[in-house]
């Protein structure tokens, strides 16, 4: 399986969408079993190909101002799980913060192939359950401040959470990007404050 901060850089440079939720039954959709398609309203993409210079937040409490989920190009290629008996791409979960317009790429979140009607689709994102990348991490901690074991938490409720604002506090993480090596501080959330 691949490394959990894979396309840690490539993300990063990649133009952030503004992605409407999934719930509208399209034909073009990319979810499989008739679940919602994906509309990008480009007249809310930025103009410039990066996200803002990273601003150490190391011990900060900060609001999150949204959370997202971008489906991964069609084009992109997919990778086998380690068992080798389902195929899936990494999707990129972005979490904004209220500072200095600052954003943080949190690995691990996932689609997997789907083939319906000779077509393939992905399924809904997806996050393990075993705390061992960042948006696994950050699900599990989202549990405990609740007081739910981390199988009880639903994708639309843990998006729904992060999406109302909720206070948190950040730590600074240094990670190793797979393809180049280079060491980046990211901003994770460290916990969720009353």
């Amino acid at each position: 399986m691949a490394n959990e901060f894979e396309e840690l850089d490539t993300d990063e440079l990649a133009p952030k969408a503004e992605v409407s939720s999934i719930g509208s039954n399209e034909s073009g959709s990319m979810i499989s079993s008739g679940s919602a398609g994906v509309v990008y309203d480009w007249t809310h993409a930025p103009e410039g190909v990066k996200a803002p210079p990273r601003v150490d937040l190391n011990g900060k409490i900060v609001t999150i101002k949204k959370a997202d989920i971008v489906l991964p190009p069609p084009e992109r290629a997919w990778e086998k799980t380690k068992a080798g008996d389902k195929e899936f791409k990494y999707a990129t979960f972005t979490i904004f913060y209220s500072e200095a317009s600052q954003q943080e790429n949190y690995s691990g979140m996932r689609v997997f192939k789907r083939e319906e009607n000779g077509q393939i689709k992905y399924s809904h994102p997806t996050v393990t359950r075993d705390r061992k990348n960042q948006a696994s991490r950050l699900l599990g901690q989202y549990a405990d401040f609740k007081k739910k074991d981390i199988n009880e938490v639903s994708l639309r409720e843990f998006m729904g959470f992060l999406n109302s604002q909720p206070k948190v506090k950040i730590m600074k993480m240094a990670v190793a990007n797979p393809e180049t090596g280079a060491i980046i501080e990211k901003n994770l959330i460290q916990e969720f404050v009353q």
